[in-house]
């Protein structure tokens, strides 16, 4: 194929925009669709093709990227009426990168072939400011010929692309991402609020644990630069967070797979949603422990 792919992208959402700018910016021909007009202006006004649908997204592109909420929305945008399917060409590529049961991804990719095209599953991990660096870990499932024609556009993206293996691999490894994040983020608020309610200074707590095995990325970097400064702007929402745990835990029931914790994290998580703290850090968790114990963990205090 001469020149560059032209690729299209469809879901303009928290993670969707910033990473459909940085496909932009590594200077691929770019047409761009949400249900939602504001993020579409914007990204036209930055040189993407703004398009009416995902069909005629399709037509405009080599590759199709797609990112959007929950499975039904991936089964309608790419095998739905004025879908992607109803417009890529025979051989073309979908690039589907929502993060939603590995069996409906596989039984997307199915159609998807046979109709003649091609699909991998590619999820992301990390947040929205990795997004809008091109720093996201990028998870792949597919063929890896695939892969590799489209590296250059995840490249974009992301600094560390990992071929999981077989289509819904990429998929499969996101959900064992974000079952053990979002368990290790409500270990860490439980433990501090304990630590703090017991009269250890939060600062005491960082730095003895942080040599210990409970060492985390999230103890080290994420609480100290944002919850214990009190800095609750949204990294990755409350709200993806009970989304992507209802995903994982609707997967352990498909696959006969017992996820207790699992499932403590979801209703965590949907007990800060119901307190209106679904649209700040999926670390607002801890305020719930607060709460609950009548202290609050931050730096400084006494």
């Amino acid at each position: 194929m001469a020149g560059k792919q032209r690729v299209g992208f469809i879901g303009l959402g928290t993670m969707g925009k910033p990473m459909a700018k940085r496909v932009l910016l590594g200077g691929f021909p770019l047409t761009v669709y949400d249900i939602v007009k504001a993020p579409v202006e914007e990204l036209a006004s930055l040189g993407a093709r703004a398009a009416a649908s995902p069909k005629e997204v399709a037509r405009a592109s080599d590759v199709v990227c797609t990112i959007v909420p929950n499975s039904p929305h991936v089964e309608q945008v790419i095998l739905g009426k004025d879908g992607v399917m109803e417009g890529l060409r025979p051989g073309g590529i979908i690039v589907e990168m929502s993060t939603i049961e590995p069996t409906v991804t596989r039984k997307v990719a199915a159609e998807v072939v046979a109709r003649g095209c091609r699909m991998i599953d590619s999820p992301v991990g990390k947040g929205m400011a990795e997004a809008a660096a091109g720093t996201l870990t990028v998870m792949v499932g597919g063929d890896e010929s695939t892969l590799d024609e489209v590296r250059p556009i995840l490249a974009t993206m992301g600094d560390s692309i990992f071929h999981c293996g077989d289509i819904g691999a990429g998929i499969t490894t996101k959900v064992v991402n974000n079952l053990m994040a979002s368990v290790i983020i409500a270990a860490i608020s439980e433990g501090l609020t304990l630590g703090v309610k017991g009269g250890v200074k939060v600062e005491t707590l960082l730095e003895v644990i942080g040599t210990s095995g409970a060492r985390s990325f999230h103890l080290t970097d994420t609480f100290p630069k944002r919850v214990l400064s009190g800095n609750f702007q949204p990294g990755f929402l409350m709200d993806l967070m009970h989304k992507d745990l209802s995903v994982i835990t609707a997967t352990g029931s498909q696959l006969g797979v017992p996820l207790p914790v699992t499932n403590l994290c979801r209703e965590l998580s949907l007990m800060a949603r119901q307190r209106g703290l679904g649209r700040e850090d999926w670390t607002t968790l801890i305020k719930l422990y607060e709460e609950w114990a009548g202290v609050h963990v931050r730096l400084g205090q006494e």
